[in-house]
Protein backbone atom coordinates (compact mmCIF):
# COMPACT_ATOMS: atom_id res chain seq x y z
CA UNK A 1 0.00 0.00 0.00
CA UNK A 2 1.38 3.26 -1.01
CA UNK A 3 1.92 6.13 1.16
CA UNK A 4 -0.54 8.52 -0.53
CA UNK A 5 -3.44 5.56 -0.08
CA UNK A 6 -2.67 5.30 3.67
CA UNK A 7 -2.56 9.39 4.19
CA UNK A 8 -5.92 9.51 2.26
CA UNK A 9 -7.33 6.87 4.14
CA UNK A 10 -6.31 8.22 7.64
CA UNK A 11 -7.71 11.71 6.30
CA UNK A 12 -11.07 9.66 5.61
CA UNK A 13 -11.42 7.58 8.56
CA UNK A 14 -10.92 11.08 10.59
CA UNK A 15 -13.27 12.76 9.11
CA UNK A 16 -15.88 9.95 9.74
CA UNK A 17 -14.90 10.02 13.18
CA UNK A 18 -15.65 13.43 13.63
CA UNK A 19 -18.82 13.34 12.23
CA UNK A 20 -19.48 10.67 14.62
CA UNK A 21 -18.37 12.13 17.62
CA UNK A 22 -21.27 12.53 20.08
CA UNK A 23 -19.09 15.26 22.25
CA UNK A 24 -15.60 17.15 22.23
CA UNK A 25 -13.62 13.90 24.16
CA UNK A 26 -14.33 12.11 21.08
CA UNK A 27 -12.96 14.38 18.71
CA UNK A 28 -9.63 14.72 20.79
CA UNK A 29 -9.72 11.06 20.91
CA UNK A 30 -9.90 11.00 17.33
CA UNK A 31 -6.45 13.80 17.05
CA UNK A 32 -4.80 11.74 19.65
CA UNK A 33 -4.40 7.89 18.11
CA UNK A 34 -3.80 9.45 15.02
CA UNK A 35 -0.50 7.27 15.07
CA UNK A 36 -2.10 3.65 16.01
CA UNK A 37 -5.05 4.41 13.26
CA UNK A 38 -1.51 4.60 10.82
CA UNK A 39 -0.52 1.32 12.51
CA UNK A 40 -3.56 -0.33 12.30
CA UNK A 41 -4.01 0.62 8.43
CA UNK A 42 -1.07 -0.64 7.92
CA UNK A 43 -1.03 -3.90 9.26
CA UNK A 44 -4.41 -4.14 7.34
CA UNK A 45 -2.66 -4.67 4.36
CA UNK A 46 0.19 -7.20 5.59
CA UNK A 47 -1.72 -10.70 4.91
CA UNK A 48 -2.27 -13.46 7.51
CA UNK A 49 1.03 -13.48 9.14
CA UNK A 50 0.61 -10.13 10.73
CA UNK A 51 -3.11 -10.74 11.27
CA UNK A 52 -2.03 -10.70 15.53
CA UNK A 53 -0.14 -7.94 14.74
CA UNK A 54 -3.57 -6.14 13.58
CA UNK A 55 -5.51 -7.31 16.57
CA UNK A 56 -2.83 -6.07 19.01
CA UNK A 57 -2.55 -2.91 17.31
CA UNK A 58 -6.36 -2.52 17.31
CA UNK A 59 -6.90 -3.72 20.94
CA UNK A 60 -3.95 -0.86 21.96
CA UNK A 61 -6.10 1.68 19.67
CA UNK A 62 -9.72 1.00 21.53
CA UNK A 63 -7.18 1.45 25.21
CA UNK A 64 -5.92 4.42 23.95
CA UNK A 65 -10.07 5.46 22.96
CA UNK A 66 -10.77 4.80 26.95
CA UNK A 67 -7.86 6.46 27.93
CA UNK A 68 -9.02 9.69 26.14
CA UNK A 69 -12.33 9.17 27.24
CA UNK A 70 -14.16 8.40 24.23
CA UNK A 71 -17.48 7.10 23.99
CA UNK A 72 -18.01 3.71 23.87
CA UNK A 73 -20.74 4.44 20.61
CA UNK A 74 -17.30 5.21 18.61
CA UNK A 75 -15.09 2.71 19.70
CA UNK A 76 -17.92 0.50 18.61
CA UNK A 77 -18.21 1.97 14.96
CA UNK A 78 -14.48 3.50 14.38
CA UNK A 79 -13.41 0.60 12.78
CA UNK A 80 -16.78 0.82 10.35
CA UNK A 81 -15.31 3.94 9.17
CA UNK A 82 -11.67 2.38 8.64
CA UNK A 83 -13.31 0.18 6.11
CA UNK A 84 -15.42 2.67 4.50
CA UNK A 85 -12.39 4.82 4.13
CA UNK A 86 -10.27 2.34 2.82
CA UNK A 87 -13.03 1.34 0.22
CA UNK A 88 -12.82 5.21 -0.93
CA UNK A 89 -8.93 4.33 -1.43
CA UNK A 90 -9.18 1.77 -3.28
CA UNK A 91 -7.79 -0.65 -0.66
CA UNK A 92 -8.87 -4.00 -0.35
CA UNK A 93 -9.67 -5.45 3.30
CA UNK A 94 -10.69 -8.83 4.70
CA UNK A 95 -14.19 -9.11 5.90
CA UNK A 96 -13.24 -12.14 8.68
CA UNK A 97 -9.94 -9.87 9.49
CA UNK A 98 -12.40 -6.89 10.14
CA UNK A 99 -14.65 -8.68 12.73
CA UNK A 100 -11.88 -9.92 14.77
CA UNK A 101 -9.78 -6.51 14.32
CA UNK A 102 -13.27 -4.58 15.66
CA UNK A 103 -13.85 -7.10 18.66
CA UNK A 104 -10.09 -6.96 19.49
CA UNK A 105 -10.52 -3.20 19.50
CA UNK A 106 -13.73 -3.66 21.90
CA UNK A 107 -12.00 -5.70 23.99
CA UNK A 108 -9.00 -3.08 24.22
CA UNK A 109 -11.56 -0.47 24.96
CA UNK A 110 -13.46 -2.59 27.61
CA UNK A 111 -10.57 -3.40 29.24
CA UNK A 112 -8.77 0.05 29.52
CA UNK A 113 -12.42 1.66 30.94
CA UNK A 114 -12.49 -1.59 33.71
CA UNK A 115 -8.59 -0.44 34.83
CA UNK A 116 -9.41 3.25 35.01
CA UNK A 117 -12.29 2.70 37.26
CA UNK A 118 -10.17 0.76 39.53
CA UNK A 119 -7.46 3.71 39.26
CA UNK A 120 -10.40 6.34 40.51
CA UNK A 121 -11.66 3.91 43.04
CA UNK A 122 -8.34 4.12 45.14
CA UNK A 123 -7.51 7.73 44.18
CA UNK A 124 -10.66 8.15 46.70
CA UNK A 125 -8.89 5.51 49.29
CA UNK A 126 -6.02 8.12 48.89
CA UNK A 127 -4.66 10.37 51.72
CA UNK A 128 -6.48 12.61 52.98
CA UNK A 129 -9.60 11.50 51.19
CA UNK A 130 -9.76 8.52 53.59
CA UNK A 131 -9.69 10.24 56.82
CA UNK A 132 -11.24 12.65 58.93
CA UNK A 133 -8.98 15.14 61.34
CA UNK A 134 -10.53 14.97 65.40
CA UNK A 135 -8.35 17.16 67.08
CA UNK A 136 -5.04 18.50 66.04
CA UNK A 137 -3.56 15.75 67.16
CA UNK A 138 -5.76 12.89 65.95
CA UNK A 139 -7.11 11.50 62.77
CA UNK A 140 -9.93 8.99 61.76
CA UNK A 141 -9.08 6.62 58.91
CA UNK A 142 -11.01 4.19 57.01
CA UNK A 143 -8.96 0.88 55.63
CA UNK A 144 -11.11 0.28 52.65
CA UNK A 145 -8.18 0.13 49.56
CA UNK A 146 -9.82 -2.24 47.21
CA UNK A 147 -6.64 -4.31 46.36
CA UNK A 148 -5.63 -7.85 48.41
CA UNK A 149 -1.62 -7.28 46.40
CA UNK A 150 0.26 -7.47 49.35
CA UNK A 151 3.32 -4.69 47.36
CA UNK A 152 0.31 -2.54 46.75
CA UNK A 153 -1.22 -2.25 50.12
CA UNK A 154 2.01 -1.75 51.58
CA UNK A 155 2.84 0.96 49.45
CA UNK A 156 -1.03 2.79 50.14
CA UNK A 157 -0.59 2.23 53.65
CA UNK A 158 3.52 4.08 53.47
CA UNK A 159 1.84 6.73 51.58
CA UNK A 160 -1.05 7.52 54.31
CA UNK A 161 0.99 6.99 57.33
CA UNK A 162 3.89 9.47 55.79
CA UNK A 163 1.01 11.92 54.96
CA UNK A 164 0.01 12.26 58.66
CA UNK A 165 3.05 12.18 60.37
CA UNK A 166 3.67 15.71 57.86
CA UNK A 167 0.24 16.45 59.38
CA UNK A 168 1.49 16.32 62.88
CA UNK A 169 -0.86 13.19 63.73
CA UNK A 170 -0.08 10.93 67.02
CA UNK A 171 -2.98 9.08 67.02
CA UNK A 172 -5.39 7.20 64.54
CA UNK A 173 -8.57 5.46 65.42
CA UNK A 174 -8.21 3.21 62.83
CA UNK A 175 -11.81 1.94 61.09
CA UNK A 176 -13.11 0.09 58.19
CA UNK A 177 -15.24 -3.12 57.32
CA UNK A 178 -14.11 -6.32 58.61
CA UNK A 179 -13.98 -9.24 56.35
CA UNK A 180 -14.18 -9.62 52.89
CA UNK A 181 -10.26 -8.61 52.41
CA UNK A 182 -10.40 -5.63 54.75
CA UNK A 183 -8.48 -7.59 57.80
CA UNK A 184 -5.51 -7.03 54.93
CA UNK A 185 -5.59 -3.24 54.75
CA UNK A 186 -6.28 -2.84 58.49
CA UNK A 187 -3.22 -4.82 59.39
CA UNK A 188 -1.19 -2.93 57.13
CA UNK A 189 -1.99 0.49 57.80
CA UNK A 190 -2.03 -0.13 61.60
CA UNK A 191 1.60 -1.15 61.36
CA UNK A 192 2.78 1.22 58.97
CA UNK A 193 1.75 3.54 61.49
CA UNK A 194 3.13 1.89 64.66
CA UNK A 195 6.54 1.96 63.11
CA UNK A 196 6.02 5.72 62.75
CA UNK A 197 5.04 6.19 66.47
CA UNK A 198 1.80 7.21 65.32
CA UNK A 199 -0.74 4.95 68.34
CA UNK A 200 -3.36 3.16 67.51
CA UNK A 201 -6.59 3.88 69.32
CA UNK A 202 -10.10 3.20 69.33
CA UNK A 203 -11.57 5.72 71.42
CA UNK A 204 -11.20 10.02 72.16
CA UNK A 205 -9.61 10.83 75.05
CA UNK A 206 -12.63 11.68 77.78
CA UNK A 207 -13.18 15.74 78.14
CA UNK A 208 -14.81 17.75 80.44
CA UNK A 209 -17.94 19.00 79.55
CA UNK A 210 -18.33 22.39 78.64
CA UNK A 211 -21.01 24.34 80.96
CA UNK A 212 -22.84 26.90 78.87
CA UNK A 213 -24.18 30.28 80.85
CA UNK A 214 -28.24 30.63 80.60
CA UNK A 215 -30.72 32.58 82.69
CA UNK A 216 -34.02 31.47 83.98
CA UNK A 217 -37.02 33.59 82.13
Amino acid sequence: MRKEDVMRAMTAWCENDDACAIHAADRDAVRTTEALRALVLELSQCGESTARDLFNACARLGGALADAGASPSLAATTLDGAAMAMARAGIAIDGAHLAAARASLVEGYVLAAIEGERKAQKRSWEYPACAVRVDSETLAVVAGYPDDDAESLANWAARVALSARRDGIRRVILGGARGHGQDAARTELAQTFGLLGIAITDRLEKSGWLRLPFCKG
